[in-house]
């Protein structure tokens, strides 16, 4: 079996969970004997560099290729854009999620919103077989871009064996930890509102809010509300900035608690990175988030219930102690090797 791996991302430096699926899968496939091609273009520094690169660019090299292959996988939709145009090989396309036209709160550029309903479901009628990240992603599929439920195989995202509990340091207050995109949609304005709720009934408890992620055009507003709560940075709230991948262990077992307060997630991978570091998760109760990944986390209904979940689970430690057994155990099925596993299945199904 010989495979073309397409990416129009593959640098874990940057964050985001579909360069991390692409790294896992090369080096997964690879070892377990399958010849694989990774074809990855770093998009040119250019006003919609990386539309140029999706729709020009990175076709451009895939088609020199395919015909090579026997089968063509596609990391995410931006990556498929050749599918059309390829006849011989078999073609497969992993949609993450349709964050980018379903999602109320995400900031993606008008022409995303307007075009890519159009284009994810035209790229998968050019696909012999779709992989969905999670239920979720394959239910949406489904529903708003009638995509046929036979054509769509569910496998879900795994997990680094690397993260796992860490011996706590010594420190006579706790730290409410989040990490990850600090874009509009990722909601961190309102953990810094529970955080806030918290402080404010509970100001002889010294806790401590860590964020981290990379800068982006809204952290500034994350900055002014913190000072408009009276909030001071670096003592009340830390923003670490974004965490390099060997760091990440480390930062996670920094936690007493960890929160992902958005609305909207493609599948959560920080929230099974953390349980597997021995830390309870608290998610928003109406967050559309794949319920396979939620399933042992805590729920809260507004930043008030954000803040009394949260300082239950760090004063009731039957309470903290039973979430932690239960996230730990069960975030332990979420391996990239059952992912590489499930993956070529899909792959033997079509050939």
């Amino acid at each position: 079996m010989k495979v073309i791996l397409i990416a129009d991302d593959f640098s874990v430096e940057t964050g985001t969970g579909i360069a991390r699926y692409a790294k896992e899968l090369l080096t997964g496939l690879s070892n377990k004997g399958i010849y694989v091609k990774l074809i990855c273009v770093e998009p040119p520094k250019v006003p919609f560099g990386g539309t140029i690169n999706h729709t020009f660019r990175l076709p451009y090299h895939v088609l020199k290729e395919a015909n090579n292959f026997d089968l063509l996988h596609a990391t995410s939709p931006a990556s498929a854009f050749s599918f059309p145009l390829i006849e011989k090989a078999k073609k497969i396309v992993t949609y993450h999620d349709l964050t980018s036209f379903l999602c109320k709160e995400a900031d993606f550029p008008l022409h995303a919103r307007l075009f890519n309903p159009f284009v994810y479901k035209n790229l998968a009628k050019y696909s012999d077989r779709i992989i969905a990240v999670s239920t979720q992603t394959k239910e949406d599929l489904v529903n708003h871009l009638k995509i046929p439920i036979e054509k769509i195989a569910v496998v879900n995202l795994g997990v680094d064996e690397k993260f796992k509990p860490a011996e706590k340091e010594e420190r006579d207050y706790f730290v409410i930890g989040y990490l990850g995109a600090l874009a509009a949609r990722k909601r961190v304005d309102y953990l810094i509102g529970a955080f806030y709720y918290l402080k404010k009934k509970h100001a002889e408890f010294e806790i401590k809010l860590c964020i981290c992620g990379k800068k982006t055009q809204d952290y500034s507003k994350l900055v002014k509300l913190a000072k408009d709560l009276n909030l001071k940075l670096d003592k009340d709230i830390e923003l670490r900035g974004f965490v390099q991948d060997e760091k990440l262990v480390e930062v996670y077992n920094s936690f007493d608690v960890f929160v992902l307060p958005s609305g909207w997630e493609g599948f959560g991978i920080p929230i099974l990175e953390a349980q597997r570091c021995g830390v309870p998760v608290i998610v928003r109760q109406n967050a559309y988030i794949p319920r396979e990944v939620t399933k042992y986390c805590v729920k809260a209904k507004s930043e008030e219930d954000m803040a009394r979940k949260i300082y239950e689970l760090l004063t009731n430690s039957s309470l903290r102690d039973d979430i932690i057994k239960k996230g730990l155990e069960y975030s332990k099925q979420f391996t990239w090797g059952k992912t590489v596993s499930e993956t070529i299945k899909v792959y033997e199904e079509i050939l």
